[in-house]
């Protein structure tokens, strides 16, 4: 039973690790060079 517990904390603090790291990742590429996209010209007759 006490083993349980360990693992299943050492899993939740873990998941806080991994998304803590991710956020963190997603945020140092803010300043990556954003993709233009030109605007498609629409067809007025379908």
């Amino acid at each position: 039973m006490k083993t349980k517990k360990y693992v299943i904390a050492i899993a939740i603090f873990g998941g806080m690790l991994f998304t803590a790291q991710a956020t963190n990742l997603f945020q140092a590429n803010e300043d990556a060079p954003k993709i233009e996209r030109r605007a498609y010209p629409i067809p007025s007759h379908g």
